[in-house]
C-alpha cells in the first residue's frame, strides 16, 4: 500500500497496525525540512519505498470540493511541523497546505538527487505520462515509475494513464530486469 502524506493517522500508527508492504507518498516542500522529515521517519518505520508524485506542482481547480464544502482533514504528519489547524470557512480548503503554498513549484529533475541524498529507499517517481519523462526519470536513477494522471482531478483533458501506457511500456520492458527485480520483492 501506499500511504498518503495527507492521512488522517501519523506514519507511525500506520506502521504499527499491520505488517503490509507500505510505500510512502511525498512531495517536495518548499521547506524541504518537512519532505526530510517525513521521509526519514517513514525508513525509520520500516516503509519499503517513496513514491514522490510529481504531477501535481499547483492545484487544479476542484470544483466538485468547492461545490460539496470538502474540509482538508487535520494533517496528523506535519503536527509539530507546521500549523495544522483546519479551517472550514469557505468549503474547500484542500490548497490550504498544498500545491499553491507548500509544494515546491520549482520542481525538477535534480530534485531526484536530493531525495535519494537523504533515504536509503528505493525512489518510485508517481506521475509519469510520456515515454519521454520516463527515460529522464531512468537516466536520473529513479528505482521505479508509476503512470498516473492523478486521478485527472488535476488538468483538465489530461490523458487516461491506461491511454499511455503503451507509450511508456517499451522503457519499462527495456530496464525492467535493472530495477524491477530489486523492487518486486519487498518481502525483506
Amino acid at each position: 500500500m501506499i500511504l498518503s502524506y495527507r492521512s488522517t493517522c501519523t506514519i507511525e500508527e500506520v506502521a504499527s497496525s499491520c505488517n503490509a508492504v507500505r510505500f510512502f507518498q511525498c512531495y517536495v516542500y518548499k521547506r524541504r525540512d518537512i519532505s526530510a522529515n517525513l521521509v526519514q521517519r517513514a525508513e525509520r518505520c520500516g516503509y519499503k519505498a517513496i513514491v514522490l508524485t510529481v504531477d501535481s506542482p499547483r492545484l487544479g481547480r476542484r470544483e466538485k470540493d468547492i461545490k460539496n464544502k470538502m474540509v482538508n482533514p487535520q494533517l496528523k504528519n506535519f503536527e509539530g511541523l507546521v500549523s495544522t489547524q483546519v479551517s472550514t470557512d469557505d468549503g474547500s480548503n484542500i490548497e490550504a497546505f498544498d500545491a499553491n503554498t507548500a509544494f515546491d513549484a520549482s520542481l525538477s529533475w535534480k530534485d531526484i538527487g536530493w531525495l535519494r541524498s537523504i533515504t536509503n529507499l528505493p525512489v518510485l517517481l508517481k506521475g509519469v505520462l510520456t515515454h519521454e519523462d520516463a527515460i529522464k526519470a531512468v537516466e536520473v536513477g529513479v528505482d521505479g515509475i508509476v503512470v498516473s494522471n492523478h486521478g485527472a482531478r488535476q488538468l483538465d483533458y489530461v490523458p487516461p494513464s491506461i491511454s499511455v501506457l503503451e507509450e511508456v511500456k517499451p522503457l519499462i520492458l527495456a530496464v525492467g530486469p535493472a530495477c524491477s527485480s530489486q523492487l518486486l520483492d519487498f518481502s525483506t
